[in-house]
């Protein structure tokens, strides 16, 4: 709104495992905002990035990041060559904390904020990306926003990868299965027998193997549980 200043309140700088520079906000008085925070789905996100032999080659490719909140992942991306890189999201305080950490990692020639309502289309971007990734974006609500957003996003030939804490009580009719899971204190890759196993049947089959993923280190809390989903777009089909 004109004549009026967001204040933006950072608290310590914190280093990933991949060296990239993360200011959180602090709590918000006002409302509920997660996105100001690091959360392990991201940092999973971004570690399966860095570290696993399942992902993709990123150098030189054009990213997309819903929802970003703090912009790790995407900022973890530019870090590896990839470019351009959006982190997105809706929330002003938001914009204002991506925009500190792209400074603080000294990435602002690959890596650029983005205003992006995933109820509003008119926000969506143009021109489609290379690359879609989101983390820590299905803790509320069925995921419906989320998914139209991301298959407007989602051209033919480009990939998406979605991670979030395991929760057996929600799931999402996804084209990937869960491949690892993490502790955040650890340096070498999370991931062990590292291969996407594709999702076929009823969406209620596929559920069912959402919720039944294993993982190696089950005594692990089911915030550290992630799951990490690959989706493409088939050519036949029409979002």
């Amino acid at each position: 709104m004109a004549g009026q200043w967001i204040l933006l309140q950072c608290r310590t700088e914190i280093r990933t495992d991949e060296g990239v520079v993360i200011f959180e906000g602090s709590p918000h008085k006002a409302k509920v905002l997660y996105g100001n925070l690091l959360w392990t789905g991201a940092l999973a996100l971004s570690k399966f990035f860095a570290t696993s032999s399942a992902a993709p080659p990123v150098k030189g490719r054009s990213c997309l990041e819903l929802g970003a909140g703090t912009g790790v992942v995407g900022l973890t991306l530019g870090s590896m060559g990839a470019e351009p890189v959006f982190i997105t999201d809706n929330e002003p305080e938001l914009l204002l904390l991506m925009k500190k950490n792209i400074e603080a990692n000294n990435l602002s020639d690959r890596v650029q904020t983005f205003c992006l309502d995933w109820a509003d289309g008119k926000s969506f971007m143009q021109q489609l990306p290379d690359l879609v990734v989101a983390a820590d974006v299905l803790y509320e609500g069925d995921g419906s926003m989320f998914c139209h957003a991301l298959a407007k996003h989602l051209r033919i030939g480009a990939e998406a990868y979605v991670a979030n804490h395991h929760n057996p009580d929600k799931c999402e009719d996804s084209k990937g299965f869960a491949i690892g899971s993490l502790r955040t204190n650890t340096r070498r890759s999370a991931f062990q027998e590292e291969a996407f196993h594709p999702l076929n049947g009823n969406a209620d089959a596929i559920c069912t193997m959402v919720r039944g993923a294993k993982f190696h280190q089950p005594d692990l809390s089911p915030m550290e549980h992630i799951q990490i989903f690959r989706l493409s777009r088939p050519i036949s089909h029409n979002l």
